[in-house]
């Protein structure tokens, strides 16, 4: 299991590898009448302030639907989701057609 320092060593090599920003937000939903926690990840412009801005993409995950019982197992489900959507708007983006 991945110590703090190294889930932080993890979502700042996405942010450069991806030049963006990202922002982490929990909160307490219910899902089949339990207490559960919900993730949200947005992925900003590297070089924009977050706060009032539009993300370019982002992803939500609830932790006992998808049965992730750790931060690490969290935060990469969120980073890989994350990756996947903006490699998708960058193929939007550049007019990618599919055959």
């Amino acid at each position: 299991m991945l110590g703090v320092g190294e889930l932080v060593d993890m979502v700042e090599a996405f942010e450069l590898s991806n030049s963006v920003r990202i922002a982490l937000r929990a909160e307490l939903t219910t899902w089949r009448g339990r207490r559960e926690l919900q993730w949200t990840a947005e992925a900003y412009q590297q070089t924009v302030e977050h706060s009032g801005a539009l993300p370019l993409v982002y992803v939500s995950v609830r932790c006992m639907e998808k049965r992730l019982v750790t931060m690490e197992a969290v935060l990469m489900h969120l980073l890989y989701a994350l990756d996947f959507k903006l490699a998708e708007r960058e193929l939007r983006e550049e007019g990618y057609q599919e055959a």
